[in-house]
Formats: C-alpha cells, sequence, structure tokens
C-alpha cells in the first residue's frame, strides 16, 4: 500500500525537477549557479553590488559543500569564519584577472583551498 505512494511521489519530484530546470536552459541561464560562468563574462560584474554579493553567497555555499565531503571523509574543514562579500569576490576577481579564461567555479575552488585546514569535532 505505501509503495504506490513513494512512487507518485518520486515521479511528482522528477517532474518538478524538470519543469524547474526548463526555464533556465530557456533564457540561457546558467542552471549551475554561478560556476560555469567565464572569468570573461564575470569580469564587469565584480563592481556591482549585487553581483559582488552573488558571488559571495554562491561561493560560501560552494565552500559549505566541500566542507562536508572533508567533514565526512577527512574529519577536517576549511575555516569558513570571518569572510566577507569583499574578501570573496576580490579573490575571485584576482583569480579572474590572472586567468581569464577559466570558470568561477576554478576561482571558488582554489580560494576555498586557500583557507586554513582545521580538524573537526562532532558537537557534544
Amino acid at each position: 500500500m505505501r509503495r504506490p505512494r513513494l512512487i507518485l511521489r518520486l515521479a511528482v519530484l522528477v517532474l518538478c525537477g524538470c519543469l524547474a530546470a526548463a526555464p533556465c536552459r530557456a533564457e540561457g541561464a546558467n542552471a549551475a549557479g554561478f560556476g560555469l560562468t567565464s572569468c570573461a563574462d564575470a569580469a564587469p560584474l565584480f563592481d556591482q553590488w549585487a553581483y559582488r554579493q552573488a558571488f559571495f553567497t554562491w561561493t560560501m555555499g560552494f565552500a559549505t559543500g566541500i566542507n562536508s565531503v572533508l567533514v565526512v571523509r577527512d574529519r577536517q574543514l576549511r575555516d569558513l569564519s570571518g569572510l566577507n562579500a569583499d574578501l570573496v569576490a576580490g579573490s575571485l576577481r584576482a583569480f579572474c584577472t590572472q586567468y581569464p579564461a577559466a570558470f568561477l567555479i576554478q576561482g571558488a575552488e582554489r580560494f576555498h583551498a586557500g583557507l586554513p585546514l582545521r580538524a573537526w569535532t562532532a558537537p557534544r
């Protein structure tokens, strides 16, 4: 009796995912976030406050995702405390100036790899 409900829920989730992704493709947007934006395309956006905030938010989400893997795999993480939009966007801008043909995800990876690594301890 529960199996048909599960199948129905999975079908609805798949359908919603397909419908949500269609507008991103239709308008040429990047459904993967800013990661696949080229540095050349991002360069003029670094001076716009809204994009600096968006790049910061995206990069922090990306870094948090990597940290989640590091915690599970190595019981370590990169320290994300004290970061702000100017620091993160400035790092991405510097990377993009040096590598204009690269993608923002490559700059975010380099930024994350440069943060201090520390041991993770489970909360008590």
